[in-house]
């Protein structure tokens, strides 16, 4: 595979869209191992590629009419405490008193029978 070829049919392009044959991509591959200019050339198809839309931002489409809504109601998040039901909350509170007040208690006896 030589420049001219990767320049007049965008190999380079068509490689980071996944565009090309198998033998074109393994022609293209072998040449990018040897070839600064063309792995410079990858690169930078990449970049363009990965802002989608060769450099230019796409702006957003607006909504449709016929576009399904989002649900009411609070934004979803990720974190664990908004999978957890009001129950399970309430119990690792209790867990969490209980254990509060079991730290004091075993430390305490153990504390005086370090000082004596």
């Amino acid at each position: 595979m030589d420049h001219r070829y990767i320049d007049e049919f965008s190999v380079a392009e068509r490689y980071v869209e996944n565009a090309l044959r198998p033998e074109e991509r393994r022609a293209f591959e072998a040449h990018l191992v040897d070839c600064q200019e063309c792995m410079d050339r990858f690169l930078l198809a990449g970049m363009f590629h990965a802002r989608e839309g060769n450099g230019i931002p796409k702006t957003p489409e607006p909504p449709r009419p016929d576009d399904p809504k989002p649900p009411a109601g609070p934004p979803l998040r990720t974190g664990l405490v908004v999978r957890l039901t009001f129950a399970q909350v309430l119990l690792l509170c209790v867990l969490a008193v209980m254990l509060l007040l079991a730290i004091p208690t075993v430390l305490i006896p153990l504390l005086k029978l370090v000082w004596k």
